[in-house]
């Protein structure tokens, strides 16, 4: 049987409900291990979170700034966003801030709307700001990787 008609055979045998014969289908390899779906266990640990003053370094071009802290304290919905009290232009940290806390603005992309016209606050298509920006975690990697970061700096 030539290759493209055995595929071909495979594909309606998937679709029609066929069994896939043994030597064709690949073990699947699953994060539980051998626990069974209807298996429970305890939640993991809760992650520790980086609570870092400095700027975590990024891996790759482009790549937003991770966020040295947890987020949980700080609502983003469409009436508010607590990133704003201390990444806009010119804001200070409020009381209940660190006083040695280092804030980084946000940058000047964030004031630019879709037509390239500044503003003089960002511009709603940046208002969610953990659609791009996520809290490091100092967690183990799920699976083995050879990640290498792009960047070298």
């Amino acid at each position: 049987m030539k290759p493209s008609t055995a595929l071909l055979a495979l594909a309606l045998a998937g679709l029609t409900g066929l069994a896939v014969p043994p030597g064709l289908a690949a073990p699947i390899d699953s994060l539980r291990g051998d626990l069974p779906i209807t298996a429970t266990e305890p939640a993991p640990a809760l992650f520790k979170y980086i609570n870092d003053k400095e700027n975590i370094p990024r891996n790759f071009e482009e790549q937003p700034p991770l966020v040295p802290h947890t987020t949980e304290k700080y609502p983003i919905n469409l009436t508010e966003n607590g990133c704003l009290k201390c990444h806009m232009e010119g804001v200070t940290p409020g009381k209940d801030e660190d006083e040695d806390s280092k804030s980084v603005p946000m940058s000047e992309s964030h004031y630019v709307d879709r037509n390239g016209v500044k503003q003089d606050k960002p511009v709603g298509s940046r208002h969610f700001c953990t659609q791009c920006h996520v809290p490091q975690a100092d967690a183990e990697p799920l699976v083995e990787n050879t990640f290498q970061a792009a960047l070298t700096k």
